[in-house]
């Protein structure tokens, strides 16, 4: 069966997106029973969304739509896939098609030679006669792969549904795509028979990365043979090291449920590395008060107005994920939900397309160069405790940064660079920084990444200090700050290891001594509760600095990251504050209001587009942050730099309601202060 309508709108332009899951158990009985093709159009209409992500296969292993290849859900007896195509075709929105990757429940249970075996001999399957999901144990899904005759038996699952659905194929979401190592009998032979020596596992990662580069390329190839405009993604690909896997998609997802074990500074940082690949990409959120799957569960209205405004200000597009009832009907609560939520982003189109976001600072994710005794699946996975640090006291700053990996162009975008203690750079890397600071870029290092030898740094690394934790003794330099409460006559405890360095010039400024504890703490050497009190003076500088680098001895950024010691981010504060170069946007605001920056150039004005996302944290027990419940703010402002020298604003107004504002000039920057914040509020500066 064909279905030839589709919507014109492109993918770029659906900002508006819910990704709709839909795994679905062999227990789940009259699955797809009330589903209706009407109410289900109009609820999408009705709800601002112009793309959602349906079901073609699930992580048990069922299809929903007749498949000669796989399983059809043993309780669906219509082509579900099929009828929500056409709903969504019918009101103009987009139906990209999900497809599961590495899990498969379905898969492994009629082919066993297709499951992943770990080096253990284990195989990577739910452990038998448990209950266990992704949210409850280690293991939830059968690991499959694609390397074995699984890698076939997808493909002519894609096959399939490009012959059935044709020119109706919007795209392809593929889930849980990721190089796996498989000890596995069939594959330990395979291995062998190309040369891989199996008992290395560096080795055996590499022969699975490229093996697995090679077959998304296929199938990337097979999708856009057909439909050379659909859409493609590899779910699991973003991570620090994404521009591995560029070439085989047509565009980026930040999945990052801030309430589902991402947490709210997930999205934060990988959205500020996705836009640096000039990638189209989206922020994926959910509707529910925990993780996926979590029936019954929902955010307030004010709590995704939150996430979205987050979403939105780093310049995403945005995806609200949900899932379907078996029996194929949506919830009318989640979809009020959503239309509220969607019907705002829509009226604020006019400032979001073709807008560009600004960044002043680049946080450099760059890692080990050394391979031997790497953990890479932490590597691919993480960034450095460093660069997170960095990321969250720039965001309760404003200052505004992009994450950038070893090959992304440094020169004339950016003014400041971050490289992390534990970052080792290629010689290349550093011959690129060099330049960089020679044309008067600024360079801010921390720990041992001082060992790169880069020429410019003006110190000498010595050695790890003796003891963990050490003791930071500030000057009246690093407590000069009005605003902080940090003292000359305390001894601030750093958690983690600092590093004992020497300046080696005569320009270099050195802030602060570090101190080591009276000893560490052992079954032998122990005292009261926690860790030894202050010892001896080591005599060597928590900061240094010259006009183009400033390096902490003691990695501020990384422990603020671990340990959120105000602090560490205080300290760090102090040493930027008349280092850094004139900054794009100066806010008068506290730390949980978060301040980006557009620049949106029409044919009839220019404009810098200002989101200011309100935090509102309640108290709570559990871990997760719950920002359920939001206020408005009054009493704060912000300076905005006129880096262009576009001169005096013609108006400065809130969008979307174009209430104008007074403002004023003062140097270069226009000075604005505003009345009241909301949970995400959009300051409009035009010339």
């Amino acid at each position: 069966m064909r279905i030839n309508q589709r919507p014109s709108i492109p993918f770029a332009k659906c900002r508006r997106q819910v990704h709709l899951d839909f795994h679905t158990g062999p227990a789940c009985e009259k699955v797809g029973r009330d589903f209706d093709k009407k109410t289900f159009a109009q609820t999408i209409k009705n709800a601002h969304i112009n793309s959602m992500t349906v079901f073609a296969k699930c992580h048990h292993g069922f299809s929903y739509y007749p498949t000669k290849f796989g399983k059809m859900h043993p309780h669906l007896d219509f082509d579900l896939l099929g009828a929500q195509i056409k709903a969504l075709h019918s009101v103009g929105a987009r139906a990209p098609i999900y497809l599961t990757m590495n899990w498969d429940d379905y898969a492994g249970e009629i082919h066993s030679e297709w499951v992943v075996v770990e080096k253990s001999g284990t195989a990577k399957i739910r452990p038998p006669l448990t209950a266990m999901s992704p949210q409850n144990g280690p293991l939830g899904w059968t690991h499959v792969d694609v390397l074995t005759g699984y890698g076939e038996y997808l493909v002519s699952q894609v096959r399939e549904i490009l012959d059935m659905y044709g020119d109706a194929v919007d795209g392809f979401f593929f889930d849980i795509c990721t190089p796996q190592t498989n000890y596995s009998a069939m594959s330990q032979a395979r291995m062998r028979s190309e040369g891989v020596e199996i008992d290395n596992d560096w080795a055996v990662w590499e022969y699975a990365r490229m093996k697995y580069y090679a077959y998304v390329k296929r199938l990337s190839d097979i999708v856009l043979k057909a439909r050379p405009d659909a859409s493609i993604f590899y779910n699991f690909s973003v991570n620090p090291t994404l521009n591995l896997m560029l070439p085989y998609q047509t565009h980026l997802e930040i999945e990052s449920l801030p309430t589902g074990g991402w947490g709210y500074m997930g999205y934060p940082v990988m959205s500020r590395q996705a836009r640096t690949t000039k990638y189209t990409f989206l922020g994926m959120t959910g509707r529910f008060h925990k993780a996926w799957g979590d029936f019954g569960g929902i955010k307030t209205s004010h709590q995704l107005e939150y996430e979205v405004g987050t979403i939105v200000a780093a310049g995403g597009l945005i995806s609200v994920g949900d899932q379907l009832h078996p029996h194929g009907v949506l919830d009318p609560a989640v979809y009020a939900l959503i239309g509220k939520c969607f019907g705002k982003i829509e009226s604020l189109e006019p400032w979001l397309n073709d807008a560009v976001t600004e960044a002043e600072v680049a946080l450099l994710a760059v890692g080990n160069m050394d391979p031997a005794g790497k953990d890479w699946d932490k590597y691919n996975s993480a960034h450095f405790s460093d660069l997170n640090g960095a990321a969250q006291m720039f965001l309760e700053k404003g200052v505004q940064f992009d994450v950038i990996e070893a090959a992304t162009p440094i020169a004339d975008k950016y003014k400041v660079l971050v490289l992390s203690d534990g970052s080792l750079i290629s010689d290349d890397l550093r011959d690129r920084i060099t330049e960089f600071i020679v044309r008067g870029g600024k360079l801010i290092l921390s720990g041992t990444a001082v060992k790169n030898d880069i020429p410019a740094v003006p110190v000498r690394y010595v050695s790890p200090a003796p003891t963990t934790p050490s003791y930071l003794r500030l000057d009246t330099f690093l407590t000069r700050l009005p605003s902080s409460e940090l003292s000359c006559d305390y001894d601030y405890v750093f958690y983690d290891t600092a590093h004992v360095v020497e300046p080696t010039t005569s320009t270099a400024e050195s802030f602060g001594t570090l101190s080591q504890a009276l000893f560490n703490r052992t079954w032998k050497h122990l005292t009261s509760h926690a860790h030894a009190p202050v010892g001896d003076s080591l005599g060597s500088p928590i900061v240094v600095r010259d006009p183009s680098v400033l390096y902490f001895a003691a990695p501020l950024l990384g422990s603020f990251m671990q340990h959120d010691y105000w602090c560490y981010r205080d300290i760090a504060l102090a040493a930027l504050e008349d280092w850094m170069p004139r900054r794009l946007i100066v806010p008068r605001a506290p730390g949980w209001m978060e301040f980006s920056l557009h620049t949106q150039v029409l044919d009839t004005c220019k404009r810098k587009v200002v989101h200011i996302v309100a935090y509102h944290p309640r108290r709570t027990w559990q871990s997760t942050p719950h920002v359920d419940q939001g206020w408005s703010v009054s009493g704060v402002g912000f300076r905005l730099l006129d880096v262009e020298g576009w001169g005096l604003p013609k108006r400065v107004y809130l969008a979307p309601e174009e209430e104008e504002m007074d403002f004023k000039m003062n140097e270069e920057y226009v000075d604005v202060e505003l009345e009241k914040v909301e949970i995400h509020t959009v300051v409009v500066v035009e010339w």
